[in-house]
């Protein structure tokens, strides 16, 4: 009998250990299937984007949604040859050449001692430069109809708003007046007023108006007006 009741309990564990172990390998399996899948295509490139990484992307390079060709060319492509067409790209280069320009003057400013106003010129020449190769590249773009804009001036004046509403006090004071209009205030950026073609679905402010008188360069001058003031 107690033969019996060990025969037993060795074949259950026996069939535990068999189940686990089999278990256990098609799990590994079906992960190796799934990993896989999402990270080689056809021709056994790895790291293809999807969709959502893709609308990720653009927002961390761009600053605006995935427009529909270049989600349609990028979808599925490898992470690395997205990215290389990202940094070759003309947006990339004009757009970063103002960045670089905004942070060259926010590197120099948090360095110690303090900007001269001829050194200051300097940095915001430099920032005049990018922004002026900038506007004249837009101007060489083809038409688009103003309502399938990826980014309009609401969603604009809303990123300068959130900017400006993490900064300092100190910081807050110096945005009130622009680098190239210093005679116009543009603190509070939820009060500028804006004039777009299309109005975007969100929560407008009350100073929106509806008047169709929106350039299209309008967007890319808003924000070197607050950035190079917002120094740490």
């Amino acid at each position: 009998m107690n033969i019996s009741k060990k025969l037993v309990a060795m074949m259950v564990a026996a069939v535990l250990v068999v189940g686990l172990t089999v278990g256990f390998f098609v799990a590994r399996g079906s992960i190796g299937t799934i990993y896989a899948r999402n990270n080689d295509n056809d021709d056994g490139e790895i790291d293809n984007v999807d969709e959502g990484e893709l609308d990720d992307l653009y927002e961390a390079a761009f600053h605006r949604p995935a427009d529909a060709d270049g989600k349609k060319f990028h979808l599925g492509r490898n992470l690395k040859d997205v990215l290389k067409d990202f940094n070759n790209s003309q947006e990339m280069r004009y757009y970063g050449a103002l960045f670089k320009a905004v942070k060259a003057y926010e590197e120099a400013s948090r360095a110690p001692g303090t900007l001269t106003d001829v050194e200051k010129q300097s940095y915001l020449d430099l920032i005049d430069s990018a922004l002026s190769n900038l506007l004249a590249w837009v101007a060489t773009l083809p038409d688009q109809e103003a309502c399938k804009a990826t980014v309009g001036a609401t969603e604009a004046r809303e990123a300068i708003q959130r900017a400006y509403d993490g900064m300092s006090p100190a910081a807050k004071t110096a945005a009130e007046k622009g680098i190239f209009n210093a005679l116009k205030k543009l603190g509070r950026p939820n009060l500028l007023s804006i004039h777009p073609k299309c109005l975007r679905t969100v929560t407008p402010s009350p100073s929106v108006s509806a008047s169709p008188t929106a350039s299209p360069t309008a967007t890319p001058t808003a924000s070197p007006t607050a950035t190079p003031t917002a120094t740490p």
